[in-house]
């Protein structure tokens, strides 16, 4: 068993009762497709046996989106007649600007990157949203961790949002004294024109802790070993789960 860590989550006091955008565990959201899947069986193998595949997909904890968020992406203005994206954020016009940048959620001033800050136009994520400018979803979430562990913020592995993703990092959360924002690239190869409102509370992150080590990889050779395999393969189902997983636990 691994020792307990502790990753903190902080929020404004006004905030800290909405309970549809607290931090969650991820093996609390995993995706209805995966939930639809019949139990894994000896008359029915699947992916439901797969252990790794389900380490991967209930790891850590997700972030809920803060507010609604309205994306109308590369629809004609009516007034230009050019193909141009529209966002919009709830709470924008009932909150004034210094109510956002209390909470750290998105206000009448909409926080944009230019498309030069993704490589520019006809680069891989340029093309990725549609050579447009990236959107960015303030978090209103101060996340903080034990010393020597950072976070990977992704988004919820296979149980991403169809139309967007945010752009995967890496922080360094015990020191990082802010909260971290993420920008989300559209799926424009997939979705090239849509018009469409993503309610509060949809997990767009996934946030997985891990500790900082070096590492310096080597090469070598290997030999088969009958006895180990013959232990491995000797089970019938589950052969992972019961002779080499280790649980991992989030609370």
């Amino acid at each position: 068993m691994f020792a307990e860590k502790k990753i903190e989550f902080s929020i404004h006091t006004d905030l800290i009762n909405i309970e549809n955008i607290k931090p969650k565990e991820t093996k609390k959201v995993l995706p209805d497709w995966y939930k639809k899947i019949e139990k894994h069986s000896i008359h029915f193998r699947n992916i439901k046996g797969c252990i790794p595949f389900l380490d991967n997909i209930s790891a850590g904890y997700v972030l809920p989106l803060p507010q609604d968020l309205y994306i109308a992406h590369l629809l004609t203005d009516e007034n230009t007649g050019k193909k141009q994206s529209f966002y919009k954020f709830a709470l924008a016009d009932s909150f004034n600007q210094h109510q956002c940048n209390l909470y750290n959620i998105n206000g009448p001033d909409l926080q944009l990157h230019g498309i030069e800050q993704i490589g520019g136009e006809g680069s891989f994520l340029g093309n990725k949203n549609g050579n447009n400018n990236v959107i960015k979803i303030l978090n209103p979430w101060l996340i903080k961790t034990p010393p020597g562990y950072s976070c990977l913020f992704t988004s919820p592995a296979y149980n991403e949002n169809d139309y967007f993703s945010i752009i995967s990092a890496i922080v360094d959360t015990d020191t990082f004294d802010n909260e971290i924002n993420f920008p989300i690239i559209i799926n424009h190869d997939k979705y090239p024109s849509f018009e469409k409102t993503f309610k509060q509370g949809l997990p767009y992150v996934q946030i997985i802790p891990f500790k900082r080590d070096s590492w310096k990889k080597k090469i070598s050779t290997k030999t088969k070993k009958f006895n180990n395999n013959f232990k491995y393969f000797s089970k019938l189902i589950d052969r992972y789960k019961k002779l080499i997983w280790s649980k991992k636990t989030w609370k």
